[in-house]
């Protein structure tokens, strides 16, 4: 029988069982010992690395200061490593000025266990600090975590924006825009100034009032749908209306409105910034309606008219100079498939209903294709001069060519390219006119025949035959007339006859004549009338004068008869000797009455070719055409100034002459003068070319020379032909040689022969050859003066002419002349230099055409340019406004006003503005005489650009320096 447990023995049996729990525990806790001694490594390294990745110091200090932790950035601030701070006190490495600050934050952060920020500086460094007490866990110790950062650039920016906010409020109340805030019920918070005075109001009247200014219905509608469609995610939106003033008047306004939430998306007010745009919209109509009438401009106009995109070929320009080409002339010119390439870059836009007729069209689309059907090989050369000329940057572009149409009809045209404004970088958009001339181009054709035909005709007559004006002008010149003159038809045709007479009085009696005629209506005759040859030959002749009905013209025909009149006069050989004195006396007064007009057309085809060399490719042919006229007017102006020096007896301007260059073209003359039965030949020696040839002298007289040897040697073998030879070649005359030789100094010259294979001269007359008057020929076919001027020339030269010659086997003159040794082309160089400028100058000069020529150059030289072709409206040009010209140029020789008279005129009102006399001729004004009266500069014409813009130039800079 078991008995009974007692008390003690449950009490037992539950201290048992709660021992062996507590064992198992126990156990339990042994066998997790290492790893919960994993993790707290673990975790100590998480916390390590965590304070390491901090970008600002962070550190754990015990009420002490104690540095219990800190990461590698506070280590590094406080310039130790972390071993040698852990377990230190931390005020141990601060500076001792703000010790004192940091240990009373760390007793607060201790004693109130609460959060603390504060800030502190040192050497120029702000620092910002966060200190966190807590309770450790374990030991129940206060610790304190401390963040610290460098705030120096937070706090320069918190000043900046107090700044900014004040300069933005000022900037505010400065905007022109209209600046206002309002509620979402509609209530104005904040308006600008430029608010409030657009609506003319005060800001008083205003805040805190729901204001809205007098909106047209359908205006409002659209701000309401734009208000209406602002949220978080869109809350910019802007529009334009309208708004009608208390005085009625409207005004166009744009506005952008802004949509401000709070946190909580909750809507709080709206921005708005508004500017009068009326003015925007008023062009912008206009601009409109420009755009229409443009529309109906281009698709109206008579004239074919195109719009193209070069842009890809801009582009393509562009790739060709970034691979270094820089001369584009010369790369299209050796790569003409670039052309065709080019050709295919242009876009086409549109063409207008003209250019749809113009080349055969029934349809846009039938030309906006390409231009390749409507080229020929005359457009490939225009295009590729179009290229060029784009590529050096010019906006505009015109040529002739042609063009083909699209049924294969060749037309003549005229086009103008111009690069539309705005498109001058990208060439977008350019503007082609096309204007067809082929009913122009052959009716000039038919009319060139027919003008050539009636030139054959008069030309072939010996007698004088020539039309004028009731001016008195040349209307018309036969060759006969020109010869006579030594000169050319069209030199002579423009001009006044009234000029080449002798005297006042025959002039008078000529414009009697011309009056009688024209206004008479009926022919008069003039029985003899002497008239003296620009060679200082006097004839006679019995002249014709026939009114031309219609055309206020007359026509004159003039028969030599001065044979007759010699054989009428016994003593002829006296009579002839004194009309020669009466010549040379009469050459003056014939040189000044001719030169003014001479020297003005020159001017004019000096200046227009020079204009035009600029339009063309200086490799092309018109461009050599272009440098031919040049140099002959060149060669006209010489020769007036020639005969003015030897009217006024003064010398003549040398200056550098080749001689290869005057060979050839005496050699083409002499061919189509002398019979076929006389050969002539050119003999240029070894070492003569266009860089040794050149002599200094005058052209004229050189070529007067030649002429005369090579006519005299004609003479020679005009009844059994023969061969005459020019030959050059170069001497050096040593100072031994030089002794044998009369007259000429050691040096270099080069020896001009003329050889014949004539009759040869008599030893008995060849000491006479030289004497004035003597000659061996007919009456009628020499003057005597030929070999006296020849000889005269050459020694005036500083030359010397010798003769060897044989009775029967022919003649050679030898004429040396010095050698130009230096460099012929520096001083020419020097001269194409052409100085620009921006000033504004005043030309006056009654001739239209030279105020044209004048105002084109000038302005292509920079300048602006007022032309005046009457000088009494070009004067009250000028008292207008006299500050608007710089300069004043002006012609000497004008109607009503002279320029002496205009420049003195605006000298007495302005006695610094300066003024630049021009002149053809005049005796009455010298450059004394000018200088006298004030003016700046006198200048003879004909004056190349290069000389008058360097004048230009002279007289503006020394100006400049004289008001300074």
């Amino acid at each position: 029988m078991m008995s009974q447990a007692t008390p003690m023995m449950l009490e037992m049996e539950a201290e048992l069982a709660q021992l062996r729990r507590r064992v198992a525990e126990l156990e339990q806790a042994t066998d997790a010992l290492p790893r919960l001694r994993e993790e707290l490594a673990e975790q100590r390294a998480m916390n390590r690395a965590m304070l390491n990745a901090a970008a600002e110091s962070v550190m754990v200090l015990d009420p002490l200061g104690t540095v219990l932790a800190i990461n590698e950035v506070g280590a590094h601030r406080l310039g130790q490593p972390p071993d040698v701070i852990l377990g230190r006190i931390i005020f141990d490495f601060l500076a001792e000025e703000l010790v004192a600050n940091r240990r009373r934050w760390l007793n607060e952060a201790v004693e109130t266990k609460k959060p603390i920020q504060f800030k502190d500086g040192y050497r120029g460094v702000t620092y910002g600090h966060r200190m966190h007490p807590y309770i450790d866990p374990h030991t129940q110790v206060v610790r304190v975590a401390i963040y610290t950062r460098d705030i120096t650039d937070s706090e320069k920016a918190i000043l900046a924006l107090r700044d900014s906010e004040a300069r933005y409020r000022a900037i505010l109340e400065d905007q022109t825009e209209l600046i206002c805030r309002y509620l979402p019920d509609g209530k104005l918070s904040y308006v600008n100034e430029a608010y409030a005075r657009f609506f003319k109001k005060n800001r008083q009247d205003l805040i805190n009032k729901n204001y809205i200014p007098h909106i047209p219905r359908e205006d409002l509608v659209i701000i309401q749908q734009h208000i209406m469609g602002l949220s978080p995610e869109h809350p910019v939106t802007s529009f334009e209306h309208r708004v009608i003033l208390d005085d009625g008047e409207i005004h166009w306004q744009h506005w952008t409105h802004r949509a401000i939430y709070d946190a909580a998306q909750r809507l709080t007010e709206y921005q708005a910034v508004g500017r009068n745009i009326t003015r925007r919209k008023k062009a912008q109509e206009a601009l409109m309606e420009s755009e229409r009438r443009y529309r109906s401009l281009f698709e109206d106009s008579p004239i074919s008219l195109w719009e193209q995109d070069f842009s890809l070929i801009k582009e393509h320009f562009d790739t060709l100079a970034r691979q270094g080409v820089t001369d584009f002339a010369a790369w299209f010119h050796e790569h003409p498939e670039d052309v065709v390439h080019c050709l295919e870059l242009v876009g086409l836009l549109d063409v207008n209903n003209a250019t749809l007729e113009l080349f055969g069209a029934t349809r846009k689309e039938e030309l906006l294709g390409g231009l390749k059907p409507i080229f020929t090989e005359n457009t490939y050369r225009f295009f590729r001069d179009e290229l060029i000329a784009l590529a050096r940057g010019e906006q505009t572009f015109s040529q002739e060519t042609e063009h083909l149409t699209l049924r294969g009809e060749r037309k003549h045209v005229v086009i103008h390219l111009n690069v539309a404004p705005g498109y001058e970088e990208t060439l977008g958009k350019v503007l082609v006119s096309v204007l067809d001339v082929t009913q122009r181009t052959q009716a000039e054709e038919q009319l060139n025949e027919q003008r050539m035909f009636l030139r054959q005709i008069i030309d072939t007559v010996p007698s004088l035959i020539f039309v004028k004006d009731r001016n008195g002008r040349f209307v018309l010149v036969n060759k006969a007339l020109a010869d006579l003159y030594n000169t050319t038809p069209t030199a002579m045709e423009g001009r006044t006859g009234g000029g080449f007479s002798p005297t006042d009085d025959e002039i008078s009696i000529m414009q009697l004549e011309d009056e009688e005629v024209l206004d008479s209506q009926q022919p008069l005759f003039i029985p003899q009338r002497l008239l003296t040859s620009a060679a200082g030959v006097r004839r006679w002749f019995s002249t014709t004068k026939l009114p031309l009905k219609g055309k206020d013209q007359l026509l004159g025909v003039a028969v030599d008869i001065t044979e007759r009149k010699e054989a009428e006069n016994e003593r002829a050989r006296l009579e002839k000797h004194f009309r020669q004195a009466q010549k040379m006396q009469a050459l003056g007064t014939l040189a000044g009455g001719i030169a003014h007009d001479f020297n003005n057309m020159i001017f004019a085809i000096l200046g227009f070719v020079r204009l035009a060399l600029r339009q063309v490719d200086e490799n092309s042919k018109a461009a050599e055409y272009l440098q031919q006229i040049q140099s002959a007017g060149m060669r006209a102006s010489d020769l007036v100034r020639q005969i003015l020096t030897f009217s006024r007896q003064t010398e003549q301007e040398k200056k550098p002459v080749h001689l290869l260059s005057l060979f050839k073209e005496i050699t083409r003359m002499l061919r189509a003068t002398l019979p076929s039965t006389i050969e002539i030949v050119q003999d240029i020696g070894p070492g003569v070319n266009e860089s040794t040839d050149t002599i200094l002298g005058d052209p004229t007289q050189i070529h007067q020379v030649i002429m005369n040897l090579c006519t005299n040697a004609g003479h020679a073998m005009r009844e059994r032909g023969g061969t005459l030879t020019l030959s050059l070649g170069h001497v050096s005359l040593t100072p031994q040689q030089a002794r044998g030789v009369v007259e000429l100094p050691p040096g270099d010259y080069l020896d001009l022969g003329v050889r014949d294979t004539g009759h040869g001269i008599p030893p008995d007359i060849l000491e006479q050859i030289y004497d004035p008057f003597f000659t061996t020929k007919a009456p009628g076919e020499g003057t005597g003066m030929g070999l006296s001027v020849v000889h005269g020339i050459v020694k005036n030269h500083g030359g010397s002419v010798s003769v060897d010659t044989a009775v029967g086997k022919g003649t050679h003159f030898s004429v040396r002349l010095p050698r130009l040794l230096q460099d012929p082309g520096q001083e020419e160089r020097l001269c194409r230099i052409a100085p620009t400028g921006t000033e504004h100058v005043l030309f006056v000069d009654d001739e239209a055409l030279l105020v044209q020529m004048a105002g084109e150059m000038l302005s292509q030289l920079g300048y602006t340019v007022t032309g005046a072709t009457d000088p009494q409206k070009a004067l009250d040009l000028y008292k207008q406004s006299p500050d608007k010209f710089d300069l004043v140029i002006t012609d000497q020789t004008m109607p009503h006003l002279t320029g002496l008279e205009l420049a003195t005129q605006v000298l007495t009102m302005h006695p610094d503005k300066p003024v630049i006399l021009l002149t053809g001729y005049s005796e009455a004004v010298t450059r004394e005489v000018a200088e006298a009266a004030g003016v700046a500069e006198f200048i003879m014409k004909p004056v190349v650009e290069e000389q008058l813009a360097q004048t230009i130039r002279h007289v503006l800079d020394q100006h400049g320096r004289m008001r300074i």
